[in-house]
């Protein structure tokens, strides 16, 4: 009798369970992705700009090999969104998604080739409705999606903007017991490899070789090892580690309370100017967009049909992000900061019997890689899998740059 009883109450449970779930839909997605694999940003010896042909050629381009990174990406996306969750319709529809980029060929050309996958020519695309039809001139169900291209006063994404405060607070950290002596590793790093290429003024602030070397590497290794006796994986790997916690610092990310003599916050000020916009523009967005959800048909925002926003911007970017979330350590790379391809996904759900809002956090951590849950590793979200949407609201709030970004980078500290 009494294993009855307890049959019957774990039943019940699991039904309340059940139906509580059942009635928890999703919203709205808001995704941000690092662009492809590029060509080095930089000249340096013994591989120059006329060397970089990949992706039309030149400095910082996407390669062909970038460009396919992030069709598989639009591949996920789809597979996530479009076939397995029923969320957004099999070809683009121009009110549930919206796509940003910051003013470089790289992340537009990625979004172009994220949206080829996401929405592919396909048997959903109707002739004449969605394409020409001009068999010898156009592909058959090709469509374009528009892919709209920050200005330069817009800071939520890019993180370009003009910012003496930001300037000011590199300094400040530079007297943080934790920061100093990495700092020091750097230095004298810069000053051996700059030593290796004949440099004789600069070497200190000689910052470049880590990111173009990792690049070199990807299509000129065999040319590096023969031009460079002196360059090893050993060496390319100590650049990289020997950078990564400094990389980690520019971000706001500390592993020790980062609070100067004087009282500052050296660490919550960096994150205010660095990823505080974008935290704000996303919970803000999202915010109202489940209003919108809450109001029905009488919602008559832009966002009412809106499903997917989407911003292709740089690992620095996405990197600030997992820092004001504080999963860092999920980028899960050498340096640091996420690689080509990475993205994170934060889904916004709704309660539709009782309002109640809540969100969740997916990350991909690169090619090759499946988009996956890393909710519960949010500390304010203490370890649950449907986060309450008021942990990111208080995080929102917490880091908001007042009383707006552009006045906050012209206070001084």
């Amino acid at each position: 009798m009494m294993i009855s009883i307890f049959s019957l109450l774990a039943s019940t449970a699991i039904l309340v369970f059940a139906n509580g779930q059942s009635n928890v839909k999703l919203e709205f997605v808001q995704a941000m992705w690092r662009h492809g694999e590029r060509a080095s940003q930089v000249d340096q010896y013994p591989i120059y700009e006329k060397d970089w042909i990949y992706g039309g050629g030149g400095l910082g381009e996407l390669t062909a090999i970038g460009m396919g990174e992030m069709n598989e990406l639009g591949w996920l996306i789809r597979k996530r969104y479009v076939t397995k969750l029923k969320f957004l319709t099999p070809k683009y529809a121009s009110r549930e998604v919206y796509f940003r980029s910051t003013n470089f060929n790289r992340t537009i050309i990625s979004a172009q080739s994220l949206l080829y996958g996401l929405f592919p020519p396909s048997l959903y695309d109707v002739k004449n409705v969605d394409y020409p039809y001009s068999p010898l001139t156009w592909f058959p169900g090709f469509t374009f999606v528009p892919v709209h291209v920050d200005g330069p006063d817009q800071c939520a994404a890019s993180q370009n903007c003009p910012c003496t405060r930001y300037d000011l607070l590199q300094g400040q950290m530079l007297t943080l017991p934790e920061v100093l002596p990495k700092y020091t590793q750097v230095v004298l790093l810069n000053r051996r490899v700059g030593g290796y290429y004949n440099m004789t003024s600069g070497l200190d602030s000689f910052t470049t070789y880590p990111d173009t070397w990792k690049c070199q590497r990807a299509y000129f290794n065999r040319t590096m090892y023969a031009k460079l006796p002196w360059y090893n994986e050993e060496l390319y790997y100590q650049a990289q580690v020997t950078y990564a916690p400094v990389k980690g610092f520019l971000e706001g990310n500390f592993e020790n309370p980062a609070v100067t003599s004087s009282g500052l916050d050296v660490g919550l000020e960096i994150k205010k100017v660095r990823s505080g916009v974008i935290i704000n523009e996303v919970f803000n967005r999202a915010n109202e967009k489940l209003n919108c959800a809450e109001l029905g048909q009488n919602c008559t925002s832009y966002l009412n049909k809106l499903k997917f926003y989407g911003y292709s911007i740089h690992d620095n970017n996405v990197y600030g992000v997992l820092v004001a979330l504080g999963i860092p350590q999920i980028a899960n790379t050498l340096d640091g900061w996420p690689a080509y391809a990475a993205g994170i996904f934060m889904e916004f759900h709704r309660n539709t019997s009782t309002n109640e809002r809540f969100f969740k956090v997916l990350y991909r951590e690169g090619d090759d890689t499946p988009i996956s849950d890393v909710t519960s590793q949010l500390p304010i979200c203490n370890g649950a899998t449907l986060c309450p949407l008021g942990a990111l609201q208080t995080l929102a709030e917490t880091l908001k740059p007042l009383p707006d970004i552009t006045t906050l980078c012209k206070t001084p500290l």
